[in-house]
């Protein structure tokens, strides 16, 4: 069988038998010699095995991963060698199957074990890479603000400034993203957001010779980010079951801790010998290879698994038809619904609560131990990695512990408010006890324990959007972490200027968190609920009452502008001179 042939099969792989460019290590065998298999006779035999094996008809039927196992298994088992192994090389084109590329990546970074994966883990382990890369590319900025700070001569008060800039972005996309999101599905819009928060990244350095342009920078970088948490929202709540999604929720986001743990390890070492603008390009450069290699697993998903492709693509496999996951174009999303709704509020506000903790802690961590401790860059960004490290402990305790509260039988939504009252009053006390203490490690002890504990998080806050409405998951989310956006915005800034105005770290950095933690618990604790909602009431508001003649006004004046930009043609003639002349007429009775 010619070469021809084999690709008249409907795009088996197009097997190039050349010298060993990989190294294949067989189980209970030595390595072999590598020899290339030249003669006519051995390549025939190989394609006569092949043919033999797979028929068209069964070739469809079969998986990448078999036809890659079968292919290697063949050429070890045929007489291509005489019972000798010749190395063979693994570069195959599956047609509908992985690219070479990405065959070769998965292979090399996870062996067997990538192929072995169901696509729902494969899922969630590459949205927390995402996740890796957002707060990688969010605390760069908190360690390389230090020598930008000696370089331009900012204050902290400017400082704050700078690195809250990249939460007016972040705050913008938050609703509209959730939108879209719920529309075009999260595993079409995070490799994009991804990919402009990179490119602005990478942009920093050189935007950042002026203060508009720095701003401007940041904020883009927001504006990608924003749609991250929305993005793995709404993909668990398509392909994930709620007894397993505060194991997912857990590891996506544990990503950010993740993310800050490297950030602030890589960070330090780059700016110190190569320089402050370094940090942005390589990071950036990250951001873009993943989006790159993301689009490589979701061909493979879509070829193993279509129906989880297919959830992923807005729609969810039920007995009959396909059904639409989110609003179509002739079903509108509640908005008001979800802002009188009670459950949505308090997720609201615990939202806003928890991310003025995470917020500025990220952005005046390195800050706090630099100058409390009298530490160098270098130094004070080593000791910051510790609470990253507790974090990613905590989370993943928090999400096996509520997942196993409800298999066991523990309502959902007490499982939800335990694991945030937990995730606030747990930091509170530990905030409280560094504000008091003078003893250094003790101090640095109970930060870590703090930012730990505030992991829980993920099993309480971070859950309860998919709770309330699977359907509406990523809208939600969106619109309470706009609510979650402020802190970065307002809380940056306002300790900054705290700092300034006191000179006190606890007073700038501690006091508010501890507010917001246990005004937080109270009100989770009151009104979060884990049954679905329906927002059903969807009627105006009482101020849109008020509001309704302005809303007539603005209608006519857009009606005028359109009318006066198509050519005003349904504008009689006749009637302006008609008026054209009334006018004129009482002009003359007024001047006689």
């Amino acid at each position: 069988m010619s070469q021809t042939g084999l690709h008249a099969l409907g795009g088996l792989p197009s097997c190039r038998i050349l010298a060993g460019q990989r190294r294949h290590h067989r189980r209970g065998h030595a390595a072999r010699p590598r020899r290339l298999i030249t003669t006519a006779a051995k390549r025939g035999q190989f394609e006569k095995d092949w043919e033999n094996e797979f028929s068209p008809g069964h070739r469809l039927a079969k998986r990448s991963e078999l036809e890659f196992e079968h292919l290697h298994n063949s050429a070890s088992s045929s007489s291509l060698d005489s019972g000798s192994y010749d190395g063979v090389e693994d570069d195959y084109q599956f047609n509908g199957s992985q690219s070479p590329a990405n065959q070769n990546i998965l292979h090399k970074l996870f062996g067997r074990h990538w192929d072995d994966l169901p696509a729902k883990y494969k899922l969630v382990f590459a949205t927390s890479m995402a996740f890796v890369l957002c707060n990688m590319d969010k605390v760069n900025i908190s360690v390389a603000i230090i020598p930008m700070a000696e370089d331009f001569g900012w204050s902290s008060t400017v400082s704050g400034l700078v690195q809250s800039s990249f939460f007016f972005g972040y705050m913008l996309t938050q609703i509209p993203g959730g939108y879209i999101i719920a529309k075009k599905g999260g595993r079409k819009i995070l490799p994009l957001g991804v990919g402009l928060w990179s490119l602005a990244t990478a942009a920093v350095p050189v935007m950042a010779s002026t203060m508009p342009g720095l701003f401007l920078s940041r904020a883009a970088v927001g504006l990608g980010e924003g749609v991250a948490p929305s993005s793995a929202t709404d993909m668990v709540a398509r392909v994930i079951s709620q007894d397993e999604r505060s194991r997912a929720m857990s590891f996506i986001f544990g990503g950010l801790h993740v993310g800050s743990l490297l950030g602030l390890f890589v960070a330090p070492p780059l700016i110190e010998r190569f320089g402050w603008p370094t940090v942005f390009y390589a990071f950036g450069l990250l951001g873009l290879g993943w989006a790159v290699w993301f689009e490589q697993v979701q061909s493979g998903i879509a070829i193993k698994e279509p129906e989880v492709a297919a959830k992923l693509q807005g729609y969810q496999q039920h007995s009959g038809p396909a059904v639409k996951l989110t609003a179509s174009g002739e079903q509108t999303v509640p908005w008001r619904g979800f802002l009188r709704n009670r459950p949505v509020q308090a997720l609201a506000y615990t939202h806003f609560c928890n991310n003025w903790f995470h917020y500025t802690m990220m952005a005046w961590l390195p800050s706090y131990f630099a100058d409390t401790l009298s530490l160098n860059l270098t130094q004070a960004a080593q000791l910051s990695l510790l609470p990253p490290v507790a974090a990613i402990v905590a989370s993943s305790i928090a999400g096996t512990a509520g997942d196993a509260l409800i298999s066991k039988g523990m309502p959902v939504v007490q499982v939800r408010k335990l694991a945030q009252c937990t995730a606030f009053l747990g930091p509170a006390l530990c905030l409280a006890g560094a504000s008091l203490t003078d003893d250094s490690t003790l101090k640095v002890a109970l930060i870590t324990a703090g930012l730990g504990l505030a992991s829980f998080s993920l099993a309480g806050l971070y859950c309860n959007h998919a709770d309330l409405s699977p359907r509406y998951a990523p809208v939600l989310l969106g619109l309470t972490n706009t609510s979650g956006a402020i802190p970065g915005i307002i809380g940056v800034t306002i300790t900054g200027a705290i700092l300034d105005k006191t000179g006190s770290w606890p007073l700038a950095l501690f006091v508010p968190s501890i507010v917001f933690f246990v005004t937080g618990s109270v009100v989770f604790a009151t009104f979060a609920s884990s049954d679905q909602q329906s927002f059903e009431n969807d009627a105006p508001f009482a101020v849109e009452k008020y509001a309704q003649p302005l809303y007539k006004q603005l209608g006519n004046a857009k009606r005028l502008v359109g009318s006066a930009a198509s050519g005003m043609p349904h504008i009689d003639g006749e009637r302006v001179n008609k008026f054209v002349n009334k006018v004129k007429g009482l002009l003359k009775q007024k001047q006689s």
